[in-house]
């Protein structure tokens, strides 16, 4: 694998901290990063949503959280304090330093780490020996938790889903940034949003080779008119290099 991305450009198209993390993984297996942010993140942070989010954490034996930024988010909601017999799951080992920093503490993290992982080992683990079904609080993303969210409530579970933070499509950009056209150059794509916020900031070359997460992230690039050369069998990025 490493010896195939060596030397390859290849575009990231997630919101900033995100990028990051994967850039490290390209840049140790040879390739050329770039990070092109086509996403924008905004806390919700509301009275309502810091109450609701409270409420349901004094009520919860689980909370999970799916992302570096929604645990410094749910943290901020939270002023960093949960009550001590909470579990926490979160999706990956980024993800798991931050809770720990901020909270203290971290329960669970997946052998594979995406949120249908982190739903599918809890619903292994939760349930086992219980009383009654633990009741789990989903703090992250206004949408994207939905799966986790079905194989939780499959297994049993109580679950609370509290948006704490939207990701938008970045603004569109006068003018436009122009990808190199002289080098093949692969761009990541992991939503159908990156897809707007990709088309809004750049002019894609027909070169370019658009490597997508799914179906419906498909779906939105080739109805923009982008290339799809490959789309990921599973998800993550270990999904993506599989078909780069």
């Amino acid at each position: 694998m490493s010896r195939s991305l060596r030397g390859r450009n290849i575009v990231l198209t997630r919101a900033p901290d995100d990028a990051r993390v994967w850039a490290r993984t390209l840049i140790g297996m040879g390739a050329k990063p770039v990070i092109f942010p086509c996403l924008t993140v905004a806390p919700i942070a509301d009275d309502a949503t810091k109450t609701s989010l409270r409420r349901a954490v004094d009520d919860a034996d689980w909370l999970l959280l799916f992302s570096r930024r929604g645990v410094h988010f749910a943290a901020d909601l939270l002023d960093s304090e949960l009550p001590q017999r909470l579990r926490v799951g979160v999706v990956g080992p980024s993800s798991a330093e931050a809770a720990r920093e901020r909270f203290g503490r971290v329960t669970l993290v997946p052998a594979i780490t995406t949120a249908i992982g982190l739903a599918d080992e809890l619903a292994s683990i939760a349930t086992s020996g219980a009383a009654q079904p633990p009741h789990v609080v989903l703090a992250g993303a206004a949408s994207g938790q939905e799966d986790a969210e079905d194989i939780l409530a499959t297994a049993g579970m109580r679950v609370t889903s509290i948006p704490i933070y939207r990701t938008l499509p970045a603004p569109s950009e006068v003018p436009r940034h122009e990808f190199p056209v002289h080098r093949q150059t692969d761009i990541l794509v992991a939503s159908p949003s990156a897809v707007i916020g990709l088309m809004n900031r750049a002019n894609v070359p027909p070169t370019a080779r658009v490597i997508t997460i799914g179906p419906t992230t498909t779906a939105a690039a080739r109805a923009a008119g982008l290339h799809v050369a490959a789309e990921a069998r599973r998800p993550g990025l270990a999904g993506l290099l599989e078909v780069l």
